[in-house]
């Protein structure tokens, strides 16, 4: 009980209205009616962000972006805060061929959205001291039949050998910016978004209008509203696992006929802005889902690719 009340209280100072007065005259339930309704506000999300720089995305638990773009060999380092990214170096870089790396050998650096994977020593002195190794290839490029593996954020070599002006698809450093760059970042809490351009600046609108979706996605999928659920699913949606639209409608209908009651909690939500050589308004969001029903438990990382069309996102594949 002591905690409930704790909630409640702190949620009137965050939500702006008594919600001790709702909870005291009209229950429990009522509190929870009013707190779904202001996360499927656009108001209210445009409110919450106001005094946060979003202009490369909405981040609750990363600690560092770096955005590459391959037209200007540069990187750009930034730092997250409650106050949003702010920008803390530029470095110059080498890079692969100009376009989306499509297959293996095409000796191109892949365009979207990555995750530093690990550091590591090469064999070779010829990448450097050290390597960060990226996801590539990600859940949505795999979906899109790319293909390759090894692409690295390394150095130069070792032995002072010059290096080419273009890379076999990775990103490179000198070795002492690269170290620098080394000191600064926590690997482990920091994405990599690579455009083949400079990327355009994502709007307060844009990332408000992904939070209220993604809210109302939510709720239609807690209450079982299978045709609301389902609208948030592009027609080209694949899942991870390549199971189609259709399929995946046909499976989520048998599910959701159950009418089973169930609780579903989203947290460290990250959106990043996904670029498109096709110039699509893609993201790429990731969460920490909680999911609790009758028959099934699930606590662990949501990972969802979606376009923003039309006010409103449609899911183009899920893992």
């Amino acid at each position: 009980m002591k905690k409930i009340l704790w909630l409640t209280v702190f949620c009137s100072l965050l939500f702006g209205k008594n919600i001790v007065d709702i909870y005291r005259n009209d229950g429990i339930q009522n509190v929870e009616r009013y707190l779904e309704k202001k996360l499927k506000s656009q108001t209210f999300w445009l409110n919450y962000i106001k005094n946060r720089n979003t202009d490369f995305g909405y981040y609750e638990n990363l600690e560092y972006l770096i955005v590459a773009v391959k037209s200007e060999k540069k990187i750009y380092i930034y730092k997250n805060s409650k106050e949003g990214l702010k920008l803390l170096k530029t470095q110059f870089v080498i890079v692969g061929k100009a376009g989306d790396k499509l297959r293996e050998g095409d000796l191109k650096t892949p365009v979207g959205v990555y995750r530093l994977l690990r550091k590591f020593k090469p064999d070779d002195q010829f990448y450097g001291p050290f390597a960060y190794a990226l996801s590539y290839p990600n859940t949505f490029d795999k979906l899109k039949g790319k293909s390759g593996h090894g692409i690295w954020i390394h150095g130069s070599p070792l032995d002072g050998t010059p290096r080419n002006s273009q890379s076999k698809g990775c990103i490179v450093l000198d070795n002492k910016k690269l170290k620098d760059l080394d000191k600064l970042i926590n690997p482990k809490k920091t994405l990599l978004i690579i455009a083949e351009k400079s990327l355009n600046k994502v709007t307060k609108g844009e990332i408000s209008t992904i939070l209220v979706s993604l809210f109302k996605w939510r709720y239609a999928w807690k209450k079982s509203d299978i045709e609301n659920y389902l609208d948030f699913y592009s027609d080209d949606f694949k899942r991870f696992d390549g199971k189609r639209k259709k399929a995946f409608a046909r499976m989520k209908r048998i599910i959701f006929s159950r009418k089973e009651k169930k609780e579903i909690l989203f947290k460290n939500i990250n959106i990043a802005p996904y670029p498109s050589i096709e110039n699509k308004n893609i993201f790429r969001i990731t969460f920490y889902e909680k999911y609790k029903a009758r028959k099934y438990k699930f606590n662990g990382k949501k990972e969802l690719y979606v376009e923003l069309k039309d006010n409103q996102f449609k899911i183009l594949s899920e893992k």
